[in-house]
């Protein structure tokens, strides 16, 4: 599974672009520090993260933490852990970012859309009415469960309207 999330990533990402991770990027009984900072040494990107709850300290699994990890290795210079709820724009087009989906954010109600990982595509599977008032109000499950790996932020307002559109 490692190899083909590795590989995916990288046939969608090119060393220059910026790839926001919404979190929950490793854990278990195999996965300590050195495998984590392997792991994140083998993408290709910048790579802003926003933290999840997967991505704590953990000391039955002697995991450090993402945030301390990306300090310790001095991953800084491509890998940056940026705050809970993070804002950003591409294209014009206005983000929120987070682990976990939320029911109101910045902006809701003037375009901003809401991007968010944690439901493993739970929301996918919800009834048609669900997803329109989720699309409605342009809220987004983008974790690696939804789209496989990566996808792509263009700005072009059309691919919230159809995130299957999405280019992967």
């Amino acid at each position: 599974m490692d190899t083909y999330l590795i590989d995916e990533w990288n046939r969608r990402v090119d060393s220059d672009d910026i790839v926001y991770f919404l979190g929950d990027f490793a854990m278990g009984p195999r996965v300590d520090d050195g495998f984590v900072v392997d792991k994140l040494r083998m993408l290709h990107g910048e790579i802003r993260i926003v933290l999840g709850n997967h991505d704590q300290p953990a000391k039955k699994w002697g995991m450090s933490g993402l945030k301390q990890l990306v300090e310790d290795f001095r991953l800084g210079d491509r890998v940056k852990v940026l705050e809970d709820i993070h804002e950003f724009a591409v294209g014009g087009q206005r983000f929120v970012a987070c682990h976990y989906p939320m029911s109101d954010w910045n902006g809701k109600f003037h375009g901003v859309a809401h991007l968010h990982g944690h439901c493993h595509s739970v929301f996918a599977k919800q009834k048609a009415r669900d997803l329109a008032k989720m699309r409605k109000h342009k809220l987004y499950d983008v974790g690696v469960d939804m789209y496989g790996g990566p996808v792509e932020l263009s700005g072009d307002r059309r691919f919230l309207d159809d995130p299957q559109g999405w280019r992967v």
